[in-house]
């Protein structure tokens, strides 16, 4: 129930203000902030919290996908579930082990964050070290 609310708030806030790349872009950006923060940081809360929001936003993004009324390309759509599957999985373990490196998500995020705005980064593909 709140996941159907948040995304609706998420879909009509942003169709007013910015295009739906540009908004996801931006989560994108805010997202990887966090997490470097929180990768840096000795407090397992500001990593908890970073990391909650690494969770919330792969389930929207999720969501959205299953919800889609065929504007994205299947295949796209199938990549996005899979990809918000390994970053839940992997958040998770990061989560219930405050040791567990967050790099893959940051890595993860950069690679959709850059897939978005058409730049690349160094690795030129994503990443599959889970």
């Amino acid at each position: 129930m709140y996941q159907n609310r948040a995304l609706k708030a998420y879909q009509t806030s942003i169709s007013s203000a910015l295009t739906d790349r540009e908004a996801d872009a931006q989560c994108f950006r805010r997202l990887i902030i966090e997490l470097k923060n929180a990768e840096h940081s000795i407090s397992v809360a500001e990593r908890n919290k970073a990391l909650s929001k690494n969770q919330r936003l792969w389930s929207l993004i999720q969501k959205a996908n299953a919800l889609d009324s065929g504007t994205i390309p299947n295949d796209d759509r199938l990549l996005f579930a899979r990809l918000a599957d390994q970053a839940q999985k992997y958040g998770i373990k990061a989560i219930l082990d405050p040791d567990l490196p967050i790099t893959p998500l940051i890595e993860m995020a950069q690679n959709v964050l850059d897939g978005l705005t058409g730049t690349t980064n160094e690795n030129n593909g994503f990443y599959t070290g889970f």
